[in-house]
């Protein structure tokens, strides 16, 4: 029987909710923050030591830590709002840019632009931080992730690669901070690794006045390591031991020394961990910095810069020559295909969330619902007022050319009298096959779906319009004139209403 104290503990909610529910992503994040030394990674679960209820009461620390807990999402977003881009797909963000690095041995070793190695290099050459944290791979078992403290630019080379597997960084960032004495430390995650970090500092926990700058990776999910390398080794008689390297196309591509084998990614489904399936961020949304693929453009990362801290340390690596750009407004091809797949992403994710939350009570990405901040929030305090319509005459080719160089991924589609009659977006846009954009007009993928608001209105009326007609931005008409749009009011706007609170 457990006691009324330790029911009201952290770690009963988090063992109940993430670790049996099979949502933890062993980040580490939970031991290195318990205050008593409780909790520790062990084969692959999060193992209590011992019973923390009777050393510190009501302690909620572990839970509200978890990158997969509903607590501190919020504040954590604060880290990041004052940028001046609220993107539906990519989230905030100042700068999106196209980057490689300037050294062409580094791109040599890379399936990307080599721009993460890169910058790490320089930041603990010029002394910007003094270590990073990053994964490499296993000595006996390439294809399993090993977290990494890399205190001299040489450790970085060893991380080079693509890892699809869970991995302890936020514990690494611990032993930076408690085994190595480190003071200004970069740490290198995928999405829910950089959301547990910015959670540290949303706690103001002890450790995390040690973070320098975080770089954040895109990623579309990652693995369970048994259960996917006991896959590939029935049906493929590829062992562990026999792995070189992964990298993630259209397909799962294994490397071994006799060659390369494909699996369709629809055939490793089942593989995927549950948090992955409703976790609603591709691009590492909290990062300073977010690098990610710059497919369809080999040799090339894009970089989305996020906060001031990350925009300052880019450019001067950039006025060194340690990595080169190129405008992302150029490649419109690489534009389409990030927010294709930010958006694929998160609207799986948001389903899925969606389906469970009817079994399993409140999930936390849902994080969007009715409260006292958007009743007492006016259209007109959080709309967008600078509004790029789009003409029914125009094609495909031409919408998906000027989509990169107004930010967007949706607009209003007007006719000859530039009266709104629907919406057309990126999603529909890039259904239609290549060879047909340039002869279909965007007036034959329009959305007729003209949901409207007034200005004087509140948040939470745009709220309950959008989530009843399951959609993701709304226009604001002119209440004496209802052909005039004044603005437009997406998810992103709402959510930022609520993160203005802190």
């Amino acid at each position: 029987m457990v006691s009324e104290t330790e029911s009201l503990i952290a770690y009963t909610f988090l063992k109940n909710k993430i670790i049996d529910s099979g949502f933890c992503t062993l980040c580490g994040a939970c031991e290195i923050a318990c205050p008593l030394g409780a909790l520790q990674l062990k084969a692959e679960k999060v193992e209590r030591l011992t019973d923390c209820s009777k050393g510190l009461d009501l302690c909620p620390i572990c839970y509200e830590i978890c990158p997969h807990s509903e607590a501190l999402l919020l504040r954590s977003l604060s880290f990041v709002a004052d940028a001046p881009v609220k993107n539906e797909a990519v989230g905030y963000y100042r700068k999106i840019v196209l980057a490689q690095a300037g050294d062409s041995q580094l791109r040599a070793q890379s399936f990307g632009g080599a721009v993460v190695t890169s910058l790490l290099k320089y930041g603990m050459e010029s002394g910007f931080f003094d270590s990073a944290i990053v994964t490499q791979a296993e000595s006996q078992n390439p294809s399993k992730p090993v977290p990494k403290v890399a205190i001299v630019p040489d450790d970085i080379l060893s991380a080079i690669g693509s890892k699809f597997f869970p991995s302890s960084v936020a514990k690494a960032y611990g032993s930076a901070v408690y085994g190595y004495g480190q003071k200004n430390i970069a740490f290198v995650g995928v999405p829910c690794h950089v959301l547990a970090v910015r959670k540290l500092e949303a706690w103001q926990h002890k450790i995390s006045s040690n973070l320098k700058i975080i770089f954040g990776l895109f990623c579309f999910g990652t693995f369970s390591l048994n259960s996917m390398l006991t896959y590939i080794t029935k049906m493929y008689n590829i062992l562990p031991s026999d792995i070189l390297r992964m990298r993630l196309s259209s397909k799962f591509v294994i490397q071994t020394r006799d060659g390369e084998t494909e699996i369709p990614l629809p055939e490793i489904d089942d593989h995927i961990l549950p948090s992955c399936r409703v976790c609603t961020d591709f691009t590492a949304e909290l990062a300073d910095i977010s690098i990610g693929s710059g497919y369809p453009l080999e040799g090339w990362s894009t970089v989305i810069i996020r906060t001031k801290t990350g925009e300052d340390f880019f450019y001067e690596a950039v006025e060194k020559g340690i990595v080169n750009t190129w405008v992302i407004e150029e490649e419109p091809k690489v534009f389409e295909r990030l927010m294709v797949a930010a958006m694929e992403k998160r609207t799986n994710a948001l389903k899925k969330a969606k389906e469970m939350e009817r079994t399993s009570g409140l999930h936390p990405v849902l994080l969007l619902r009715e409260s006292s901040v958007l009743s007492n929030s006016r259209i007109d305090e959080i709309m967008t007022r600078s509004v790029k319509t789009v003409s029914q005459d125009i094609s495909v080719s031409q919408f998906l050319a000027l989509v990169p160089k107004f930010r967007h991924i949706a607009y209003p589609l007007v006719n000859k009298k530039n009266v709104p009659i629907g919406w057309v977006t990126l999603e529909e846009a890039a259904k239609v096959g290549k060879h047909l954009r340039a002869k279909t007009s965007v007036n034959k993928i329009a959305i007729r779906k003209l949901v409207t608001v007034y200005a004087d209105e509140t948040a939470l009326v745009a709220f309950k319009k959008m989530s009843s007609r399951n959609i993701g931005r709304i226009l604001v008409i002119d209440k004496t004139n209802p052909e005039t749009i004044l603005g437009i009011v997406t998810k992103m706007d709402l959510m930022h209403t609520l993160t203005k609170q802190f």
